[in-house]
């Protein structure tokens, strides 16, 4: 029988422990184990969690890693809030407005699959995931950091030509956002 056992004498606080050799030695066998099955499991259970949202929450994923992995949470939930304020705007899908054609600039020169294929494996992926299931199943949970904006562009290049028909409204990293005029 495995057992510890510990007594406390109140006034003097003497503690006694007493344990059985083997049983220490069979909890150091069963944690080293714990701890190997954990740290194979670890990757599967990543897995497991992309497979359970959908094709269009990757890809929006994918597109948000794109556009502000660099940026941190922060960024990407802005980038996320214009996707869905776009989509709101036009009654579509986050899918359907990353997907539209000269949109983003991380979908330039790939495919959307291809993106993902890139980008699913980094460490900041699975927060993009979490993000984009927000921005999918529960958007009121967005924080609207990005103020209703529905463009962005990054502070590294100039200004677009667009950028004369809108308004701009918060800067976020190194990404200015805008609301049309």
């Amino acid at each position: 029988m495995c057992f510890v056992s510990v007594v406390r004498l109140q006034p003097e606080h003497i503690v006694r422990v007493q344990h059985d050799t083997n049983c220490v030695q069979r909890v150091a066998s069963v944690t080293a184990l714990f701890g190997t099955l954990l740290v194979t499991l670890l990757p599967t259970l990543a897995r497991t969690a992309e497979m359970k949202s959908t094709y269009g929450q990757r890809i929006v994923a994918a597109v948000l890693m794109g556009e502000a992995r660099g940026e941190g949470e922060i960024g990407m939930t802005a980038v996320a809030e214009v996707i869905r304020n776009r989509a709101n705007a036009a009654s579509k899908s986050p899918l359907e407005i990353v997907l539209k054609k000269g949109e983003f600039s991380c979908l330039k020169d790939t495919t959307p699959e291809a993106l993902h294929r890139k980008l699913h494996r980094m460490k900041t992926y699975p927060m993009a995931l979490r993000i984009a299931k927000t921005c999918y199943n529960t958007p009121a949970q967005l924080p609207n950091v990005t103020k209703g904006a529905t463009f962005f562009d990054s502070m590294k290049k100039d200004r677009p030509p667009w950028s004369d028909d809108v308004q701009l409204v918060t800067t976020i990293g190194n990404h200015r956002f805008y609301v049309p005029r």
